[in-house]
Order: C-alpha cells, then structure tokens, then sequence
C-alpha cells in the first residue's frame, strides 16, 4: 500500500512537473520585429503649401496634410530653401511622425506687421 502510495505520488508530481515544461515553450515563442521604427511621415501645414521630400515636391492639400512613406535614404525635407531634419518627431499610434511645417515666409511677416 505504501509503495502505490508513493507511485502515485510520483506520477502526479511528474505530470505537473512536465505541464510546466510545457506550458514555458509555448510562452517562449518567437518574437517577430522588422526593425522599421518610422513607418512614414504626416505633413501638416496651410493648404497650399509646397514642399520637398526625397526628391519630389508636394503640394499640402485642402485636408492640411499629406502622409508620405519614409525614404530610408531621405532624412530630411526641404521647405522655404531650408532644408531640415526628419529626428524627434513625435509619433502616432500608425509609426508616422507628425512634421508640423514651417509658416511660410509671407505669413510670418503678416504677423509681425498687423
């Protein structure tokens, strides 16, 4: 009686033992990532409003912006003859960083002098 006692015992220990093997494999999974942090970019500005961005100009639409897909060649956009680095941006819940462009010169002056 003493030994199907502690066959039993054994037996039920091992089962829990070897769930737990099981259980931390399929916890250990693969994680997936393809290293992209910066999916595009989200140009807001005046409609109007043009500017350059990996070679090409854009035009801000009627909406006030425009998203672009990022151009890992292309760190910069250029606006107003300046051109100015794409880093520090904030994101957005999709990965684009929200690029808030620069009043245009006529409009700055408009402020100064009401």
């Amino acid at each position: 009686m003493l030994i199907a006692a502690a066959t039993l015992t054994a037996a039920i220990s091992l089962q829990i033992d070897l769930g737990a093997l099981i259980q931390s494999n399929r916890d250990r999974g693969p994680r997936v990532s393809c290293g992209i942090r910066t999916v595009g970019y989200h140009f807001e500005g005046k409609p109007g409003q043009k500017f350059r961005y990996a070679g090409d100009e854009y035009t801000i639409p009627e909406e006030g912006w425009v998203e672009l897909l990022a151009d890992r060649r292309n760190a910069t956009y250029r606006i107003n003859n300046q051109n100015i680095a794409l880093q520090n941006l904030s994101m957005n819940q999709f990965g684009f960083g929200v690029v808030t462009l620069p009043a245009p010169p006529t409009m700055l002056a408009e402020k100064e002098n009401p």
